[in-house]
């Protein structure tokens, strides 16, 4: 098995706290990638659609975000032949099952329910790179979908 090599992450999410701890652990844990930030989802199609292209590996998409949500951009990039291929972790507040379901249904790779606290957060954020790294296949099954610590 290969491990996949990320260069370059986006998050989309616009909980600006959340935004600032999720940047904080990614220059800690993670210094070679890039880290590129969208505040709605609107945002993220456009940073994912128009030019320059970024070449993402791996989008970590809140739900609840404005002018577009998660789960309208993950429907999005999952129907465009395009950006179909980009590896999608669900970060957010929900650990509602119906959510869960749901997103797994859209095609979501995992779902992280964010932690309040900081190393926890840190934790899931590097399980989930560690998961997405080492599986070949898309999305797994769905008892492997939830990622907890």
């Amino acid at each position: 098995m290969t491990k996949k090599i990320f260069r370059h992450v986006l998050l989309a999410d616009d909980d600006i706290d959340d935004c600032d701890f999720f940047s904080d652990i990614f220059s800690e844990q993670f210094p070679d990638l890039k880290l590129s930030i969208s505040y709605n989802g609107s945002k993220l199609i456009n940073l994912l659609e128009g030019p320059p292209e970024p070449a993402a590996d791996l989008i970590f998409l809140d739900l609840n975000m404005p002018v577009l949500s998660g789960p309208e951009c993950l429907k999005k990039i999952r129907e465009s032949q395009h950006l179909k291929h980009h590896v999608i972790v669900i970060f957010t507040t929900s650990s509602n099952p119906a959510d869960i379901q749901r997103m797994y249904e859209l095609g979501a790779d995992y779902f992280i329910t964010k932690p309040a606290d900081y190393s926890k957060m840190a934790q899931l954020i590097n399980k989930a790179v560690k998961l997405v790294s080492e599986n070949d296949s898309r999305q797994p099954a769905f008892e492997n979908f939830y990622i907890t610590i």
